[in-house]
């Protein structure tokens, strides 16, 4: 526990990054194999594709969703910086941390979603 506390920050926007679109980075996590998972979570990625929709989060923070293949499902990039760049349908590519896969619910045939945090865009 000590050492995640005091893990020195990351600079996101000068670090390398792999190279990812958001319909791969999506099927990657969601089916749920551990050697395509350590490629990915808690990796810096440089995530393209395009954008399905732009929310505020709670905390005011700017949320780009993702297309992905899958209806209803998104990868989810919340922004370090709002930006009024970026518009629904953009092509864009968005750096930050990919934190993994949140299941949905297969038996009400809801999906999950990939979420990436701390981005910043290309």
């Amino acid at each position: 526990m000590y050492l995640i506390w005091n893990r020195p920050h990351q600079d996101i926007r000068n670090s390398k990054a792999v190279e990812v679109t958001a319909i791969t980075l999506y099927h990657a996590l969601a089916n749920d194999s551990s050697n395509i998972k350590k490629t990915y979570i808690n990796r810096i990625v440089a995530v393209s594709g395009e954008v399905k929709r732009i929310i505020q989060n709670r905390q005011k923070q700017q949320v780009i969703l993702l297309k992905t293949n899958t209806e209803h499902a998104s990868v989810n990039c919340t922004l370090e910086e709002n930006t009024k760049n970026i518009r629904e349908g953009d092509i864009v590519i968005l750096k930050g941390v990919c934190m993994g896969y949140s299941g949905g619910d297969v038996t009400m045939g809801i999906p999950g979603d990939v979420y990436v945090i701390r981005c910043y865009p290309l």
